[in-house]
């Protein structure tokens, strides 16, 4: 591999820091709009698994006392002392971008440095006050073009090759999580015979971009197992773990250059081990074997990969 290491790791979190901003006003804004047509107790019920979903409840909870429209939405957009919050995310990508300002185009750099100073002029109350729509649809706007910028205008070459892995490891990670989340919750939590509840169900389809193409595929009324499947093993939709997953052996291979059913390094080893069972597993096996077990290790293979990545290209270890 001939990139300097300072620029691929800065590529490959550009990346993930996007899509984990993106990924976290997206969740925001389509759980906002749904809870308003819920109770109060829904909404108390409701605010809670989105602090879980990024990961961040032990940090939540020692900053807030009570999950609650407010708080979640100021700890996951706004605050400063949660590092992986919408803002935080952003400032942190164009840290990055403007540590190899002169290794991207000059539009990436626009585009990423534009969509931080749009995004430091919010301010949490006063997009409370209107409802979060507004601040979300920029960043999710922004992130949306900052990768199409970066397709016209970055070579397809190694460094682009880290944007994809940075883009797609996030991705999967955080599909894993919403599904996991969201099947406890809605699924493993309701009593025995009660219908599942149509209305949160497109809201899960919604948080990652699936309600359309759920409604094509299947015609029929939302069904738990099925957005499953859709999430976890369809080989096209964008968003879905097994997708991911195969952009990211994709972009390693690419990298090392390591031919089909050869790995170069741990992490295409790692990679290529999810992928198989991905390939192969139906949803029902998956099912038997336990749906959170499963998922938890998705999120683990995916934490190991983003290290290994780390120590076969960047030279020292980072915490995903």
């Amino acid at each position: 591999m001939s990139m300097l290491s300072r620029i691929a790791d800065s590529l490959f979190w550009i990346a993930r820091y996007m899509e984990r901003a993106e990924d976290t006003a997206r969740i925001l804004d389509v759980n906002y709009h749904m809870l308003l047509e819920q109770s109060q107790q829904t909404i108390r019920l409701r605010w809670e698994p989105l602090v879980h979903m990024t990961g961040e409840q032990e940090e939540f909870f020692k900053l807030y006392q009570v999950a609650n429209t407010q708080t979640v939405f100021e700890f996951l957009a706004f605050d400063e002392r949660n590092p992986n919050s919408i803002l935080q995310c952003i400032f942190h990508a164009r840290e990055n971008a403007r540590t190899i300002r002169d290794r991207i185009s000059r539009e990436m750099w626009q585009d990423i440095n534009s969509l931080y100073h749009s995004v430091s002029h919010f301010r949490a109350e006063e997009e409370l006050a209107v409802g979060p729509h507004r601040f979300c649809d920029t960043i999710r706007s922004g992130c949306h073009r900052f990768h199409g910028v970066s397709d016209d205008t970055l070579p397809h070459d190694e460094g682009w090759q880290f944007l994809q892995m940075g883009r797609a490891l996030e991705r999967a990670d955080m599909t894993a999580r919403i599904v996991d989340v969201e099947y406890h919750n809605l699924v493993e939590r309701v009593s025995p015979g009660e219908q599942p509840d149509n209305h949160q169900w497109m809201a899960v389809l919604k948080s990652v971009a699936a309600y359309e193409i759920y409604r094509r595929q299947y015609h029929s009324r939302i069904d738990p197992e099925r957005v499953a499947e859709m999430l976890i093993l369809h080989p096209q939709h964008p968003r879905s773990i097994r997708f991911n997953v195969q952009t990211v052996q994709t972009a390693l291979r690419a990298i090392s250059g390591a031919g089909v059913g050869y790995y170069a390094n741990e992490a295409e080893r790692l990679a290529g081990r999810l992928m198989t069972g991905l390939a192969y597993d139906r949803i029902e096996d998956i099912f038997a074997r336990g749906l959170h077990p499963f998922l938890t290790d998705v999120q683990k293979t995916s934490r190991q990969i983003g290290h290994q990545i780390a120590k076969t290209y960047f030279y020292y270890a980072t915490v995903a």
